[in-house]
């Protein structure tokens, strides 16, 4: 019978885990592979997470960490290799936990691949932060090897912080005291003990092990990517009307949101013969800012770009 051939039959549905059935977010992803890459440190290297080691010599501090001191011709890969090292289980949780946090809030905003993009070029400015000063100061800042995803995160932390400086953030400080704080005042907060610490290492000689000169170029580079890419040039700029970020707002009334959308959304007359103002943002805008939020600002057309310039000028 033909209705027994195989091409003829019916395609069986295939099951496929919930896991799979969607892409993974940017952070799921970096989060994934710092988590793998540690458990790699333990099974391949295991005297590289030795306390009395300090990483003097294994595989990862010769050819993965970046080098403090005695740089190599490894250094450019060094740069991205070491931001997906960690020392301990209690480096990855703590760096684990703000890349989880600050990346769900960042990642609708700017896009997955963007996201990603500014994880790497964050740790990179963090990495390069660290290396002058223990270039310039090596008394003070050079020594053991650099690990980590701090610089990366306190990107995330910067951006987030120069783009919604009144947005109000909760955790736990020292994973122990709730603390209830804007986003603006964190970025301050961790600039000054950041700088804090560099005085006291530059003070004293004596360091904590931690690389906060990283953690200080993360922060800047967040706070230029956010001034001179997003708000005055380049593609970047279009971030400046997106209106649905889910993010808290400032007041704790539930029609702040709605109010602040329409904010975002002056009325503007694009072409009174056509269409109104509001007609225009619903039937043209509104789609392709969904498509940004769902997809990154990469997956737009030539014409969709357009279309937001457009109303750009009009706001």
């Amino acid at each position: 019978m033909l209705d027994d051939r195989p091409y003829m039959r019916p395609e069986e549905p295939q099951f496929r885990p919930p896991i799979f059935q969607q892409p993974w977010s940017g952070w799921a992803i970096l989060l994934t592979i710092n988590l793998a890459v540690f458990i790699l440190q333990l099974l391949a290297d295991s005297n590289s997470l030795s306390p009395s080691n300090k990483f003097g010599n294994s595989f990862v501090a010769n050819y993965l960490a970046m080098p403090t001191e005695n740089i190599s011709w490894f250094l450019p890969i060094q740069l991205f290799t070491y931001q997906f090292l960690h020392g301990s289980v209690g480096h990855l949780l703590l760096n684990g936990i703000a890349l989880f946090f600050v990346g769900r809030l960042l990642e609708p905003v700017i896009g997955r691949r963007e996201l990603i993009a500014l994880y790497l070029v964050s740790g990179l400015a963090g990495g390069l932060f660290q290396l002058l000063f223990a270039i310039v100061l090596p008394a003070h800042f050079a020594g053991p090897p650099m690990i980590g995803a701090s610089g990366a995160v306190f990107g995330f932390i910067g951006v987030y912080s120069r783009m919604f400086p009144r947005q109000e953030a909760y955790f736990l400080l020292f994973l122990i005291v709730p603390v209830r704080m804007k986003w603006k005042w964190i970025f301050w907060g961790a600039c000054v003990v950041s700088i804090l610490h560099m005085l006291y290492t530059i003070q004293t000689f004596s360091s904590d092990g931690t690389a906060h000169a990283a953690h200080l170029g993360g922060l800047l580079y967040g706070a230029f990517f956010v001034a001179f890419l997003v708000r005055r040039g380049g593609f970047l700029r279009l971030f400046s009307i997106i209106p649905k970020v889910k993010i808290t707002s400032d007041s704790p009334s539930g029609s702040s949101e709605a109010s602040s959308r329409r904010d975002w959304r002056k009325p503007n007359i694009v072409d009174a013969a056509e269409v109104s103002d509001q007609d225009f943002m619903s039937r043209d805008v509104d789609p392709i800012l969904d498509k940004i939020s769902k997809h990154g600002i990469h997956s737009l057309t030539e014409n969709e770009r357009k279309i937001l310039e457009k109303a750009r000028s009009k706001m």
